[in-house]
């Protein structure tokens, strides 16, 4: 049994925990089949042990656990969903969401088991995550030199640049990374400092060869908050006000250089003010993004205070399309705020905010100007997609916010900055 020694054990932990980790956000990347596995890992590896049965870091900082904003935020918005078990009719559809959202709870609570990341290990895991993203984009860009015309086509059409998977999930990742980028530069990871400065400002500009809405909106909404974030830190905001100055003008400058971000602000244009959109077919992402949100607040007002249940969501909506727009397949509203007033009212849809906003209190607590970044790319992304209606997009939402977030724990009350990794 000497294999079996705590020594060893928790070795193994370490090592399996960053395994772990790592295949998680290559399986955001690439398969989903790799998320799995690996938030199953995840759970085995802070909730038990060999020896004892349950991990003893795990049950030494329950009590603490119990008392953190990042757990109530994440757990907060799980239990939103259970508290409509009582309205529920469309019983598949809601156990499938009870399924998709457990990380939400799962994650947190069993976080603080995991082995504890020190400044080189994080910087490892946001360095490592910002040269793999930096890697595959630059792929996807290659790939859309060789096949210009056609991309540009595709472009024109409303269709997206050919990236793995999710091309909304690809770009918000984009936007993640070069925000993990500055974090790794923050940390000195592996010792070259300016490098990282560079890989972020690679993958920005990247994004906008990539030209997905949703990210671009992600990234500048991230890269504004982090130059406020880093001014309210140091004290200083007149470098904060040219930054944001010169990130106003990027987006003239992308359209004069960048085609495919010309192409995608011209197609734009024609959609939201030329096209007639009673002759819309859903195949346009705009116009159908709006019309599903536009059906979602009808479907609030008709049920304002509790909404008709998160479980019941899905046969509503299909309804509303059935009689507003027959023979058009039905969708959730493309936004999170929209689809929780929906299923849970206003009561659900405030709950909701509050959640986010414990989450983000976290960072403002702390002054971590990475996390807020990356707070603020998530609740952009919930602004225009339902990003916690997938298992890619609540693992995306828990995973990130818990990596920057300083953990193993974070209670609620304290001085606690010196967890901090943003």
């Amino acid at each position: 049994m000497s294999g079996l020694s705590r020594e060893n054990i928790e070795t193994a932990r370490y090592y399996l925990t960053l395994l772990m980790i790592a295949g998680a956000m290559f399986g955001l990347v690439f398969s989903p089949p790799f998320i799995s596995v690996a938030l199953i890992s995840l759970f085995v590896l802070g909730l038990l042990d060999p020896l004892e049965g349950l991990n003893p870091r795990w049950k030494e900082r329950l009590p603490a656990t119990l008392r953190s904003l990042v757990f109530w935020g994440m757990a907060g918005l799980y239990l939103l969903l259970v508290a409509g078990i009582w309205q529920t009719e469309d019983w598949g559809y809601f156990t499938e969401r009870l399924r998709i959202k457990v990380p939400l709870l799962a994650l947190p609570l069993i976080w603080p088991g995991l082995p504890d990341m020190g400044k080189k290990e994080t910087g490892w895991l946001f360095g490592g995550f910002a040269l793999f993203m930096l890697t595959v984009l630059t792929g996807v860009i290659v790939n859309y030199g060789f096949h210009f015309e056609e991309v540009e086509t595709m472009i024109r059409q409303g269709q997206p640049m050919p990236v793995p998977r999710n091309h909304i999930r690809f770009s918000l990742l984009v936007a993640i990374a070069s925000l993990l980028s500055v974090g790794a530069y923050r940390l000195k990871a592996w010792g070259g400092r300016k490098f990282w400065l560079a890989v972020a400002a690679l993958l920005f500009i990247g994004q906008h060869i990539l030209a997905v809405r949703s990210g671009l909106a992600g990234a500048y909404g991230g890269v504004g908050v982090l130059v406020l974030a880093l001014a309210w830190e140091r004290g200083t905001w007149w470098p904060a006000v040219a930054g944001l100055i010169g990130l106003a003008a990027l987006p003239v400058v992308a359209y004069v250089a960048v085609p495919s971000f010309r192409t995608k602000i011209q197609y734009a244009r024609y959609e939201l003010f030329h096209r007639d959109a009673s002759k819309d077919t859903h195949e346009y992402s705009d116009e159908g993004r709006l019309t599903s949100i536009r059906l979602g607040l009808a479907l609030w007002q008709d049920h304002f205070w509790l909404g008709v249940g998160p479980g019941n969501l899905r046969q509503e909506m299909d309804a509303r399309y059935a009689a507003i727009l027959p023979g058009t397949e039905g969708k959730r509203p493309h936004n999170q705020f929209v689809s929780a007033l929906a299923g849970s009212g206003l009561i659900g849809g405030v709950f909701t905010l509050a959640c986010f906003f414990l989450l983000a209190r976290v960072g403002i607590r702390r002054r971590a100007p990475v996390y807020l970044a990356v707070w603020t790319v998530l609740f952009l992304s919930c602004q225009v997609e339902n990003t916690l209606e997938t298992s890619a997009g609540v693992t995306l939402f828990c995973l990130f916010l818990l990596l920057v977030s300083g953990l193993p724990y974070q209670p609620v009350s304290g001085h606690d900055g010196e967890n901090a990794t943003g």
